[in-house]
């Protein structure tokens, strides 16, 4: 089913226009043709920056919001999400038309509707294309709430950090081959933050890439339409989208697990942006990174022994330091919630590569060590919130 629907995407949009989100003042929604409506599940930065796009792409628009007084704040702010452009700083040619000093207008994208996840399902009806932007730690309790109203026909994308929510949602949801929606997996690598004190503003800090593909299919059945609906209202993002077969994300996914392992819990620990693991003075970072991949490259060794060559410890470090390169100025998302007090995404980073390579014999100390280290700056927290 992967091989054929990007096949049949690559023939649909061989000749699709791109737009991007960075007019002044307000947009209303693009003139693109509608199809039926895409519920974004998670409003956070992620969440925002991919509703405010595929609203402006032209498609309806439902917001998920975690409770119906957040579904009454969205209204009364004219049920509108708000994308600041902060990329076109550093943007080769878009930077040169900013005036030294000068404010970047958010960029103002209306008519999104808003629903409460906890209202009974029987009320809101059918989703037939879903987008879930949460974080991966919050996922499967927020699937769950949706989860009735997803069948057969409905398809989901799943755009968490880390890997093995896929799995656990199949493990929680789908023992069964009944009614089950077809599952689109994404990675973004675009930079983005929720603007301070405005709920419904994202900040779209870096521009990245990001890509698409369908996993191997849970039901017996072919993909159903609202698969190759939603796979191409997403290649028509100005967001630098590819669509590649699941085995080709395969290696992006576990690429991105190996950065967001090295880089996001030592940023967090220390608390500095990204390019610090960087600067010319950090050799012991430098020897750091270089054990950390190496220990990761013998796990994905024993685990994906056919991604050798992809997987290797020199492969693996060259990403990481080029990811660290790009995103120096970034404040790693694990370094946020760290800072804000939340429950990070570590179990499914640093956790998923000590599951796996405690599957598979390989010993894993320094992401094991990482690992109780975050666990331990979440749970020291905690107790200054509940010291009885």
């Amino acid at each position: 089913m992967a091989v054929v629907l990007a096949e049949q995407w690559q023939r649909r949009t061989a000749v699709l226009g791109r737009r991007y989100i960075y007019s002044r003042g307000t947009m209303s929604a693009g003139t693109g043709s509608a199809t039926s409506r895409i519920h974004v599940l998670g409003a956070g930065a992620v969440g925002l920056l991919f509703a405010a796009h595929l609203r402006q792409a032209g498609h309806p628009i439902t917001l998920l919001l975690r409770s119906q007084s957040a579904v009454d704040r969205f209204e009364r702010q004219g049920s509108r999400i708000s994308v600041i452009n902060d990329w076109v700083r550093v943007h080769p040619s878009r930077r040169l038309l900013l005036q030294p000093g000068e404010d970047i207008t958010p960029c103002t994208i209306d008519g999104i509707q808003a629903e409460d996840i906890h209202t009974d399902n029987d009320q809101q009806g059918v989703i037939s294309k879903l987008v879930v932007a949460t974080k991966a730690q919050d996922t499967l309790q927020a699937f769950g709430r949706v989860r009735m109203r997803l069948g057969a026909q409905s398809t989901v994308v799943l755009l968490q950090n880390g890997m093995g929510v896929f799995e656990a949602i199949q493990r929680e949801f789908y023992t069964q081959p009944d009614n089950v929606p077809a599952f689109i997996v994404g990675t973004n690598a675009h930079g983005c933050l929720r603007a301070s004190g405005d709920e419904f503003v994202t900040r779209h800090t870096a521009m990245g890439s990001c890509t698409f593909a369908t996993r191997p299919a849970l039901a017996a059945c072919g993909a159903p339409d609202s698969a190759l609906e939603l796979m191409t209202a997403l290649a028509e993002l100005p967001l630098d989208v590819a669509v590649v077969n699941w085995s080709e994300l395969h290696v992006q996914l576990l690429l991105k697990l190996a950065a967001n392992a090295v880089i996001n819990p030592a940023t967090a620990l220390a608390g500095c942006h990204n390019g610090l693991m960087s600067s010319h003075d950090m050799s012991t970072m430098s020897g750091f990174m270089t054990l950390a991949c190496a220990e990761i490259a013998a796990i994905y060794a024993r685990a994906h022994p056919h991604l050798h060559e992809e997987l290797s410890a020199h492969a693996i470090e060259e990403y990481v330091t080029r990811i660290v390169q790009v995103t120096a100025q970034n404040r790693s998302s694990m370094l946020q919630d760290v800072a804000s007090g939340r429950p990070t995404e570590v179990d499914w980073i640093n956790g998923h590569l000590v599951r796996l390579a405690h599957q598979h014999g390989v010993s894993a100390p320094i992401n094991t060590a990482l690992l109780a280290l975050i666990k331990l700056r979440e749970a020291a927290f905690e107790k200054r919130l509940n010291p009885f």
